[in-house]
C-alpha cells in the first residue's frame, strides 16, 4: 500500500515538473531567439509557438520570422514555418545543448529590390556580416561585464548534428513606385550537417548566423541563376516611369517651358 502512494506520489511529481518547465522552456527560447537573432541580423526576429516533449526530446516550433531591413515594404524577408527538431534531453542540462535534427519545411524568402543596386538580401548578409566583424570581442566584453544570471542561457553552446530546409519559396518583388510584380520560384533543398561539432559547439549568435547566411545565399544564388533577373527589366521600367513622372510635373510647373 506504502509502495502504491510513493509511486503516486512520483507520477505527481513527474506532472508537475512538466507543467512548471515546458512553459518556461519556451519562455526561455522565444526570449534567446529574438534577443540574439535580432542582434545577429539587425532587424526584429520572433519565435511563435515552441513545444517540446520532455518524453522523447520531439518538438515543434509554428513559425519564426526576420522582419526586413528599413526601407523594404514587405513586413519580413524570412518565415521559417513547420520547424521540427529533435533534442538531446540529456544535453539541456549541460554546458553544450545538443540537437539531433532540425527540420524545416516549407520556409519562404521575400526578395525585394529597393533600386537595380540595393535588395534586402544583399542587405541583410551585410548586417550580419557587420555583426560578425564588429560582435566577437564586444560580445565577450559585454558578457564578462553582465551579471552571470544574465548570461547563463545565452552562454550555452549549440550542436546541430543535422539542419535540413525542404520546399522552400523564394518570392520575389521589384518595389520602385509602389508596384509590386510578385514571381515565385522553388529553393533548392539546403543541408547542413554537424554546425558547431569541431569547437565543442558554437554559441547562440554563431548557430543563428551560419543557419541565416546558408539560407541568405542559397536564396542569393537562386535569384541569380532563375528568370528573377526579368525583375531588373521590371524594376528599370518602373524607374523610367517615376523619372518619367517628374519630368512631365516639372513640364506641368513651367520650370523648362512647355
Amino acid at each position: 500500500m506504502k509502495k502504491k502512494y510513493i509511486v503516486l506520489g512520483v507520477l505527481v511529481a513527474a506532472v508537475a515538473g512538466a507543467w512548471y518547465f515546458t512553459p518556461s522552456l519556451e519562455s526561455i527560447v522565444k526570449t534567446l531567439v529574438h534577443k540574439y537573432g535580432s542582434q545577429v541580423t539587425g532587424t526584429d526576429v520572433n519565435l511563435e509557438g515552441f513545444d517540446l516533449s520532455l518524453k522523447n526530446g520531439e518538438g515543434k516550433i509554428k513559425k519564426i520570422t526576420v522582419a526586413n531591413p528599413e526601407g523594404y515594404k514587405k513586413p519580413y524577408i524570412l518565415s521559417l514555418d513547420g520547424i521540427t527538431v529533435k533534442v538531446d534531453l540529456k544535453s539541456l542540462t549541460s554546458d553544450t545543448i545538443i540537437i539531433e535534427k532540425v527540420q524545416i519545411d516549407k520556409p519562404v524568402v521575400t526578395y525585394e529590390m529597393l533600386s537595380l543596386t540595393q535588395n534586402n538580401i544583399k542587405q541583410l548578409q551585410e548586417n550580419i556580416k557587420h555583426f560578425t566583424d564588429s560582435g566577437k570581442s564586444a560580445s565577450a566584453d559585454a558578457k564578462e561585464a553582465q551579471p552571470a544570471e544574465e548570461t547563463k542561457e545565452g552562454g550555452k553552446k549549440v550542436i546541430i548534428k543535422s539542419l535540413t530546409v525542404n520546399n522552400g519559396e523564394l518570392q520575389a518583388a521589384a518595389n520602385i513606385a509602389g508596384n509590386s510584380p510578385d514571381i515565385s520560384v522553388k529553393l533548392p533543398t539546403i543541408q547542413m550537417n554537424n554546425i558547431g561539432a569541431a569547437k565543442n559547439g558554437d554559441s547562440i549568435t554563431q548557430t543563428i548566423t551560419k543557419i541565416f547566411n546558408q539560407i541568405l545565399s542559397t536564396a542569393s544564388a537562386t535569384a541569380v541563376s532563375s528568370n528573377l533577373s526579368n525583375l531588373k527589366d521590371v524594376a528599370t521600367e518602373n524607374l523610367n516611369n517615376v523619372v518619367g513622372g517628374v519630368k512631365d510635373r516639372v513640364k506641368s510647373i513651367g520650370i523648362f517651358g512647355k
